[in-house]
Formats: C-alpha cells, structure tokens, sequence
C-alpha cells in the first residue's frame, strides 16, 4: 500500500487529491524514464546508508567517550582507596624527616624497617589529610606511581622519577 493509498484511507486527502497526486506520480515517472527513477531510488539510498554510517560514527565516538569517564571515575575511586587503606607509620624510635614541597620539615616516627623501606625507595610518603596538614602514611612505590598520576599534590616523598 502506497503512502498516498494510507493517507487516503485516514481522510487525509480526498478522492481528487488522490488522483491528482497518482497523475503527477505517473507524469513523472514517464517523463523521467526508468533510468531516471532508478537513478534517483540509488541516490537516496546513498543519502541514507552515509546519514546511518555517520550516525553509527556518532555513536561509535560517544561511547568510546563514555568508557574513558567510566574508567577515569574508576581510577578516581581505586586511587581514593589506595589513600585510604595507606600504612600509617611507627611506632618506632627511628625519627625519619623529609622536606615538604611547601617549605616545612616534619618527621615521622618509623621502625627501622620503615626507615629503611623508605630510604631504599620501596616506601613513600603520601599526605591524607588536606593541605598544609601533616597527616601522612606510608604507601608502596607501585601504589604511590599510581597515585601520583591523578594527585601528585599528596606525594610528599617519593623516589626520583615516580611523578
């Protein structure tokens, strides 16, 4: 059923219109030739199977987008984590001091084990609390490198070449 056919059964268009339309539709087919039409019929085609590769492009791009916030959130979170469950130091009778980027020279009490954890470069020290605090626990080289991607700002010690 053609679409003038169905606009006819809804009392679109009337019986005249009805004819007139399928007059104009056989002038034209007549006038254009079965070469014309099916030229015309291929070049719609076209315009639709390029409108539905840019839409699947569209598409294709936004969710590619989607999953790097996803996993970027993701990060985020496991990042938060690793602050989170960081070894707190001590207790110890090593005095361990480090010098902050902000000017400040505070010291930690650590286990020579600790100590030496964080002279070897195997440890670091990362900031918990907010800035200009001196919150600080222990976090591993691998954890710390981790970290340091998406907040360097809480690195407060850590072997060369981990920022």
């Amino acid at each position: 059923m053609s679409l003038r056919d169905q606009f006819k059964k809804a009392n679109l268009i009337s019986d005249k219109e009805a004819r007139r339309l399928a007059h104009e539709a056989r002038v034209e087919r007549t006038t254009k030739g079965r070469e014309g039409l099916e030229q015309e019929s291929a070049q719609r085609q076209q315009e639709i199977e390029r409108l539905q590769k840019e839409d699947r492009e569209r598409v294709r791009k936004e969710t590619e987008r989607l999953e790097r916030e996803k996993k970027q959130r993701e990060e985020w979170a496991a990042v938060e984590v690793l602050l989170a469950d960081a070894k707190k130091p001590g207790p110890g009778a090593v005095r361990f001091y480090f010098a902050t980027d902000e000017g400040f020279l505070p010291w930690l009490e650590l286990s020579p084990r600790e100590a030496q954890e964080l002279r070897a470069g195997s440890l670091c020290v990362v900031r918990v609390g907010a800035p200009n605090t001196h919150t600080y626990r222990l976090l591993p080289l691998e954890a710390t490198k981790r970290v340091a991607r998406l907040r360097p700002e809480v690195v407060a010690l850590a072997p060369r070449g981990t920022l």
